[in-house]
């Protein structure tokens, strides 16, 4: 399937561009919900359109209780929750991938679950549960319990008719029209990097680092405690930033709207992968040969629904530039993402390298960052060309291409392609593991156990 027959049959799902289609509350249609659930983001809307329908963010909150203020001076009471209320508390993860080590704290998680998945269902997508099977895009690397307490969500909760399960690299893969690629995902928590051929995920040869969205925040708000300052008025004096202020909202906002990556520094272009440079040693660094301008953050507060400007942020241009630097410089416990996409490609067959390095795609929300692909491309030539450990590699140099960079990338975005492919899954009706809600009996089907499970 090309990209353009890709592209113009979600087209013809989906009513139109501007206005998609209505599904009602009480309709029994066979379109699918799709979820995305990621540990920042819960993307979900109907198959065979070309875009999620939502994309929730995640806060942290009490699921069972709240405080109804009484603005008559008596103070006010705690309150039950109702089907009305909504979350309310700091932009913070969903669930972490050591879920396992953290048993107590499942229930909490069951809870935060069921209140999102419902709040979706009936506050967002306007639909019954009972009448809709749902496809789930799944990460390679998501925890099995975690997939088991989503699964007791939809299935005791919701009582769903069915869950897909379908892997998000192979679903991004079919987005471009291809089924061969080598799929790097820089989510939140981790980056994953999977090869896949003729639509096999290809699990055995898949790498892992902790190097993605998340390291990227911690470094970030390193960065601006120790080289940026503030300004809280009335005073005019820049003074430093105070932790309470960095909250991961803010974080989030500013990665995403001022953060890009820069080009490999010309006195770096002869060495291997970067090794990590402190904190305290990047301002002497980068500072005299950056030219990104500084900028002014103004940080407010919400009170009783008003928003008002508590002072204003100081960030350094060298700081937006080289923040990312993160992600490219490794070590032997944590991989780079280019170390860890080089690793990937050593692992597979030799017969199979030249067609997965001619075909990478880049999908996560990381990967949204301005400059992202060209960086990488570059640090891959870098390390093929200077690192003993890709000298095998080095005839592949001619050879590494970017899917995006044929076209698809102008088509979907590369945060939403799992779920795109999983609206494309969905409206073909196509086979993958599937299970019903009869069936159901407390597992779910995972490529690291044994379970078995009825595909249809």
């Amino acid at each position: 399937m090309s990209l353009d027959t890709t592209a113009s049959f979600l087209g013809r799902l989906t009513s139109s561009a501007g206005s998609p289609r209505r599904h009602s509350i009480y309709g029994t249609g066979e379109d699918r919900i799709v979820l995305d659930i990621g540990s920042l983001y819960i993307k979900a809307g109907f198959s065979g359109e070309s875009r999620p329908r939502h994309i929730v963010p995640v806060y942290a909150g009490n699921m069972k209780t709240h405080w109804d203020p009484d603005f008559n001076g008596s103070g006010g009471i705690a309150k039950a929750c109702g089907e009305s209320c909504r979350v309310v508390g700091e932009f913070a993860e969903l669930f972490d991938l050591e879920i396992g080590k953290y048993p107590d704290g499942l229930d909490a998680l069951y809870d935060r679950l069921a209140h999102y998945l419902r709040e979706i269902y009936f506050r967002y997508l306007l639909t019954d549960p009972k009448q809709r099977k749902v496809v789930l895009c799944e990460s390679p690397m998501m925890p099995v319990r975690l997939k088991e307490l989503i699964a007791k969500v939809l299935f005791e909760n919701l009582q769903v008719p069915s869950i897909s399960f379908a892997p998000s690299h192979m679903l991004a893969l079919l987005t471009t029209g291809c089924t061969t690629g080598l799929v790097i995902d820089v989510g939140h928590l981790e980056t994953t990097v999977l090869p896949t051929f003729t639509a096999r995920p290809l699990t055995p040869f898949i790498r892992t680092t902790p190097l993605a969205g998340r390291a990227l925040t911690k470094r970030l708000k390193e960065l601006i405690s120790t080289y940026g300052s503030m300004v809280i008025p009335p005073s005019t004096k820049n003074v430093p930033v105070h932790a309470k202020y960095l909250t991961p909202f803010v974080l989030e906002d500013i990665k995403a709207r001022f953060i890009f990556v820069s080009p490999i520094m010309v006195s770096e272009a002869s060495i291997g992968i970067a090794e990590k440079t402190l904190v305290d040693d990047m301002e002497a660094k980068y500072l005299s040969v950056s030219s990104a301008t500084d900028i002014l953050y103004p940080i407010t507060i919400s009170k009783l629904g008003r928003e008002r400007q508590m002072g204003t942020l100081i960030i350094p241009g060298w700081i937006r530039e080289r923040c990312a630097e993160v992600l490219f410089e490794g070590d032997e416990d944590e991989s780079s993402v280019v170390g860890c996409a080089l690793e990937c490609l050593l692992k597979t067959p030799i017969n199979l390298r030249r067609s997965l390095a001619s075909a990478i795609l880049l999908i996560g929300g990381t990967t949204l960052l301005p400059n992202f692909q060209a960086r990488l491309a570059q640090e891959i030539l870098r390390a093929i060309h200077t690192d003993k450990r890709f000298a095998s590699l080095r005839g592949l140099a001619d050879h590494i291409d970017f899917l995006e960079e044929h076209g698809s990338g102008k088509v979907f975005g590369a945060n939403c392609r799992a779920w795109i492919g999983g609206s494309l899954i969905g409206s073909l009706k196509s086979t993958v593991v599937e299970i019903t809600r009869e069936k159901y009996s407390g597992q779910v089907p995972d490529w690291t156990t044994s379970n078995t499970i009825t595909t249809t």
